[in-house]
């Protein structure tokens, strides 16, 4: 997972840049180094490379590493020892296993017992099958289905890949917008306006920096190669990063269907109809976004809180677009959305009209504050808890966008200078990653120390080697043997309850369930387990005392057939009283732990001496008596 986006990366551009770098990592996470010798060994891949120390650096000055001494060392190798870099030799897919490129451009079938998949390549066909099939998913990335399949185990029946089809690919230019087909991705997204950014005025392409600012933050570059915009709109999650952003702008869609033929919808208000869900029927199909040019007088800016900066859901996100009254500070439409606090993405109109005809300054954030507190209040059940926080978030965000477009205005004059207070404006800034500095120095030793000394000398990890390599072997690795069998719990859905039914018997039903275990299966003395006292159980016997706790094991034919076994096993409870979960409970219930309190002795010393068969003694001087 580390080495291949470096190779990647590597491969698309001979020579990255920092920046390259740090979004090739955005989906990496490595809790074992700080990322500081990964990235002091990728670093050497960059056109920035050189020594962390920067004009620091020993050789800069004429001298060794390590300035000058000569028992320091910077080096762990000897770039002479390894194969030069020959773009040539690289790997590629295998020619020998490409048939035929016919493959990729006929429309393709796949069924198994229980989901059918469907490759269109051509709108019509995939228009039929929408028809045909109102409940089936449009699968690009696959990262929003993939997970409720895998993790939430959802079943959906038809599965339709879009890839294919020209009229979702597509990316033009129009007179006052962009257009992306839906099944364009991110990043293709992200390089074609960045692209425009650079060629464009800045004044049209606002909408199209704050797009490109947000992608960055969006999940790592690794999703967002696959995923696309049609997929994250038609998802509606509540947390979304780039649907506050869509229904700020309000954006306008194309949508088309076999019965109705195409048709137009924007983003903002009433798009969202509710939770998962919008004002696109079933049957049709998004075909594509429109980005608008945005005008002098317009500002578009966003931003988003998450736990940490890169590969992370948000906790509250915002986008604020606002149009003022030509050459001044005036707003004269405004629209402001935010996800994370209601089961959409919402707008704050009330907000909004209150802010129409007033001048942009810090009086006016203080209505927006309160008006947007008593607006999105959000509820006390609200998933993730914590919902003082949210709260708060919702009013510093928009303090943040109205920084950000202060600067704005004082930098083209239509506001003073002073309009802002400058201790005030570093709060529109975004983060930006430092530049890598770091160096490290080992001991020099001596030439003829021996090889089998380690004193003095780096030693790489024992396992390093095979773990960059792909060498490594883990379980999965290991080739299946003939007969092998998977083995998938079925674990306990009460904390504390007796076990009154357990019924496997539509589990065993299925085609590939070879058996079930669970505590009937082993004798009382065999299903006692424990490091030191036996005190718990194999399979929970009558009681379960946590959530989780092993009911029974399932043996298939597969992974996936003996987890899906395992969630048809029934089990019925009876709740167990009194609950108790907090230690006054405990006393009031007289809820002790058992053989309490045990107590380590040492020992009688003197009896131990006097029933020895035999004693030694000496006598000894110590601490100078």
């Amino acid at each position: 997972g580390i080495v291949m986006p470096m190779y990647a990366l590597v491969r698309n551009a001979a020579k990255p840049s920092m920046r390259d770098l740090e979004v090739a990592f955005q989906g990496n996470l490595c809790r074992c180094t700080g990322y500081r010798p990964i990235l002091e060994g990728y670093k050497t891949f960059t056109k920035e490379f050189a020594c962390g120390m920067g004009d620091r650096c020993c050789k800069v000055k004429g001298k060794e590493c390590g300035g000058g001494a000569n028992n320091t060392d910077d080096k762990l190798f000897m770039r002479s020892r390894f194969q030069p870099f020959d773009p040539s030799q690289e790997p590629i897919f295998p020619p020998q296993l490409q048939l035929t490129a016919a493959y990729d451009e006929e429309s393709l079938v796949f069924r198994s017992d229980r989901v059918t998949w469907y490759r269109p390549t051509r709108l019509e066909e995939l228009l039929q099958l929408k028809a045909d099939h109102p409940q089936a998913k449009l699968i690009v990335g696959n990262t929003e289905v993939g997970v409720e399949v895998k993790f939430k185990h959802f079943l959906y029946p038809v599965l339709i890949n879009p890839v294919k089809v020209p009229e979702l690919l597509e990316v033009c230019k129009t007179e006052d917008s962009i257009y992306f087909g839906a099944a364009v991705s991110l990043m293709d997204i992200d390089a074609y306006l960045r692209k425009r950014i650079e060629e464009m005025p800045e004044t049209q392409t606002r909408l199209f920096q704050c797009t490109v600012d947000m992608l960055h933050y969006f999940a790592g570059k690794q999703i967002r190669n696959v995923a696309c915009l049609g997929g994250n709109i038609m998802t509606g999650s509540p947390i979304s990063d780039m649907n506050p952003v869509l229904t700020a702008a309000g954006v306008r869609l194309e949508v088309a269907s076999r019965a109705g033929g195409r048709r137009s919808v924007h983003m903002g208000t009433g798009f969202f109809t509710g939770y998962r869900r919008n004002i696109i029927e079933a049957h049709e199909t998004l075909l594509g976004i429109h980005f608008q040019k945005t005008t002098p007088d317009q500002h578009v800016v966003a931003f988003k809180q998450a736990r940490r900066r890169d590969d992370d859901i948000a906790i509250v996100n915002s986008a604020v677009n606002v149009n003022f009254k030509p050459g001044t500070n005036v707003v004269k439409s405004i629209a402001i959305a935010f996800g994370g606090m209601a089961p959409t993405t919402v707008l704050a109109p009330n907000t909004s009209k209150l802010m129409v005809g007033q001048p942009w300054n810090h009086a006016l954030v203080e209505r927006v504050a309160e008006s947007l507190c008593q607006e999105l209040p959000l509820d006390a059940s609200a998933p993730g808890g914590m919902i003082a926080y949210p709260r708060a978030l919702v009013v510093s965000l928009f303090f943040k966008s109205y920084l950000a477009i202060s600067r704005k205005l004082c930098d083209a004059g239509i506001m003073p200078p002073d309009a802002v207070p400058q201790k005030d404006l570093s709060g529109a800034d975004k983060f930006h990653t430092p530049t890598l500095r770091s160096s490290q120095l080992f001991e020099r030793v001596a030439s003829n120390q021996p090889n089998h000394d380690p004193i003095g000398k780096p030693k790489v990890h024992a396992s390093a080697l095979k773990q960059a390599t792909g060498e490594a072997i883990y379980t999965d690795d290991i080739p299946r043997m003939d007969g092998e069998l998977y083995l998938a719990f079925v674990l306990s859905t009460k904390a504390h309850a007796k076990i009154t039914k357990l019924d496997a018997s539509e589990a065993l039903a299925l085609e590939g369930v070879e058996a079930f275990f669970s505590a009937q299966d082993l004798t009382e003395h065999q299903n006692e387990v424990g490091p030191v006292f036996h005190d718990e159980h194999v399979f929970a016997n009558g009681e379960v005392h946590c959530y989780g706790q092993i009911i029974g094991a399932i043996a298939a034919a597969n992974q996936t057939l003996a987890q899906r076994a395992a969630r048809l096993v029934r089990v019925e409870y009876s709740e167990l009283q009194p609950v108790i979960v907090t230690i006054e409970q405990a006393i009031e219930h007289k809820s002790y732990f058992p053989d309490y309190p045990r107590f380590l002795t040492k020992g009688d010393v003197e009896k131990a001496f006097a029933e020895a068969d035999h004693v030694y003694e000496s006598s000894c001087r110590m601490g100078g008596q």
